[in-house]
């Protein structure tokens, strides 16, 4: 795992935070996770290869998993969907939502 040698402060804290999230959800965290700071929105985000997915936190938000959102962006025209984790407790869950909006879309 990689996590952003710029990260500081609130940020830093931020990115534990989707870390312990992930592990809580069952996610595999490997060397290809990188914990980051999305430069155009200023989320902190958790991004791997391994998921169609991405974790984030948005600038403004408290460390509970309410605050903690899944995003899913259509690498054909662009379009991102997301989800609030809040009453998510496996990626099963967040990989399965994927799976409808590629079939909705």
């Amino acid at each position: 795992m990689k996590i952003n040698e710029t990260l500081q402060g609130w940020e830093l804290e931020k990115g534990l935070y989707l870390i312990n999230i992930a592990s809580k959800l069952k996610m595999e965290l490997n060397e290809y996770t990188i914990i980051d700071v999305n430069n155009n929105s200023g989320d902190v985000c958790l991004w791997s290869e391994n998921y169609n997915f991405s974790l984030y936190m948005p600038i403004n938000c408290d460390l509970k998993k309410s605050d903690v959102y899944a995003l899913y962006t259509d690498f054909e025209n662009g379009e991102e969907s997301e989800i609030s984790l809040k009453d998510i407790t496996h990626v099963n869950q967040i990989l399965d939502w994927c799976e409808f909006i590629e079939h909705t879309n």
